[in-house]
């Protein structure tokens, strides 16, 4: 019995002091995560944060109502639905920025928004994982005394992409404002910011790509519960969209790489909508096949295009 005594003592020793070192961890103690209605990877973040998607839907807003949100932040370049959050008595904020990191102005601003508009708060990006969670990290370095590991932790719990270098960068290398610095920061916070044509454009991009999405998991067809999506137009309209930002020149400015990238992501687009309309005619396992793999090369090619450019 002696035997088996003391190993189990040092057992339940080191646990408890694994709890102990949990309770006293800050950041562990910060966030958790909490499913909401309407929106994917939410968390729960201190005492008047919360994070994740955008909320798409009035059951959305009505989750955040429930949940006691009164003030909605936005970093994405879509724009709000400032009316479905007035319906349920909560104001929406847009400081959008981008993936590659976040300006020092933007920063400071979403720092004053916290520590003066009405809470709890709610900050969103489009999927909820990469810059919503930067935006709240820097807020919680700013205000909450958070260190750059604690907001590492914080970002990679979230699931913020490594890939997205800058915004980690962003975090890692954020000072805290003084209390004269945040005082001199103006308190006019736009329920809609002016975006750049391109942002706009990829914002409506991503929208169809999302849907093409839905409609792959559903087998090319109309998901349940949405039948208005049709997968062949949705296919078209990100085609127009490529070819419209190439005859535009839209980002033109970014040089001959940006453009390239354009126009490989329309060649990807044309043979997906090809490939969609065949399996339309002829509903064949090969052609299903077709047109899976038609959509794995467009997102690739997204993908290779914002490595070079966006991340």
């Amino acid at each position: 019995m002696k035997r088996f005594l003391l190993p189990a003592i040092l057992w339940f020793g080191s646990v408890c002091a694994g709890f102990a070192a949990l309770a006293a961890d800050p950041v562990a103690a910060a966030f958790r995560p909490l499913p909401l209605e309407g929106m994917e990877n939410t968390f729960s973040v201190g005492k008047r944060l919360y994070s994740g998607s955008s909320p798409e839907n009035e059951a959305a807003f009505a989750a955040l109502e429930k949940l006691g949100v009164k003030t909605i932040v936005s970093v994405d370049g879509t724009v709000p639905d400032a009316a479905a959050a007035q319906r349920h008595g909560m104001r929406y904020i847009h400081l959008p920025f981008g993936y590659d990191g976040i300006p020092s102005t933007n920063a400071l601003r979403l720092a004053k928004a916290v520590a003066t508009v009405d809470g709890p708060i709610y900050f969103h990006c489009h999927h909820g994982k990469h810059r919503g969670p930067a935006a709240v990290a820097v807020v919680c370095e700013a205000l909450d005394g958070w260190k750059p590991d604690q907001a590492d932790a914080w970002l990679r719990a979230a699931g913020t992409s490594t890939n997205y270098a800058g915004l980690f960068r962003s975090v890692a290398e954020f000072k805290p404002p003084t209390a004269a610095e945040l005082a001199a920061v103006p308190a006019d916070f736009p329920a809609r910011a002016p975006t750049p044509a391109l942002v706009d454009a990829m914002v409506r991009i991503d929208g169809h790509a999302d849907a093409l999405e839905l409609a792959r998991k559903s087998g090319f067809t109309a998901p349940k519960g949405n039948p208005d999506l049709v997968p062949s137009a949705e296919a078209l309209q990100l085609l127009e969209l490529f070819r419209e930002a190439r005859r535009t020149g839209l980002g033109a400015r970014r040089g001959p790489r940006h453009d390239e990238g354009l126009a490989r992501a329309e060649e990807a687009a044309a043979r997906l909508l090809e490939a969609i309309r065949s399996f339309d005619k002829s509903r064949t396992a090969p052609n299903l096949a077709a047109a899976e793999k038609s959509l794995a090369a467009l997102k690739q090619s997204c993908v290779a295009c914002h490595k070079a450019e966006r991340d």
